[in-house]
C-alpha cells in the first residue's frame, strides 16, 4: 500500500496525469488457467500442410524410411526426443526444437530449419504437433 502511495504522491508532484485505476486495477481473473490438450490429428495436419503461412514440416522431416532428409527423420522421434538433451523430456526437446532451432542442431545435420514457427504458430497448434510427433 506504502507503494501505490508513494507512486501517487510522485505523480501528483511531478505534474504527470495519469488514470491512477489504470495503476490500482487487478483483474484477479488472470489466475485461471487453461490446460490445453493435445490433437495429434490436427498435429499431422500442421505437420503435412503448414498453418498460418508457416511451412509444413514434411517439406524437410521425412517419416518413414525415406533415404534423404533435410532435417532428422521423425519415425521414432518421440523415442530419441528424451535422450538428445540431458535434463531435458520428450515435449520440452520437442517444444524447443520447434521454437528455437538453434538451440540444439542433431549432429550431422545444418541449422537451417525455419526461425518463425513462435511467430506464426499458436500455444494450441504447437500442443496438437507435439501431440502428433510422440505418436512417432
Amino acid at each position: 500500500m506504502r507503494r501505490i502511495i508513494l507512486i501517487a504522491v510522485m505523480i501528483v508532484l511531478g505534474g504527470c496525469t495519469i488514470d491512477l485505476s489504470r495503476l490500482l486495477t487487478v483483474n484477479m481473473n488472470t489466475t485461471s488457467m487453461t490446460v490445453l490438450q493435445g490433437d495429434a490429428t490436427r498435429g499431422a495436419d500442421i505437420f503435412t500442410h503448414g498453418v498460418n503461412d508457416a511451412p509444413p514440416c514434411i517439406g524437410c522431416h521425412s517419416l518413414g524410411q525415406s533415404a534423404f532428409s533435410l532435417g532428422p527423420k521423425m519415425t521414432g522421434i518421440s523415442q530419441r526426443a528424451a535422450e538428445r538433451v540431458p535434463g531435458m523430456n520428450t515435449d520440452a526437446y520437442l517444444r524447443q526444437s520447434i521454437l528455437e532451432p538453434s538451440a540444439y542442431v542433431v549432429s550431422g545435420f545444418r541449422d537451417i530449419m525455419y526461425p518463425n514457427f513462435k511467430e506464426k504458430l499458436t500455444e494450441q497448434d504447437i500442443v496438437d504437433l507435439i501431440a502428433y510427433l510422440e505418436t512417432l
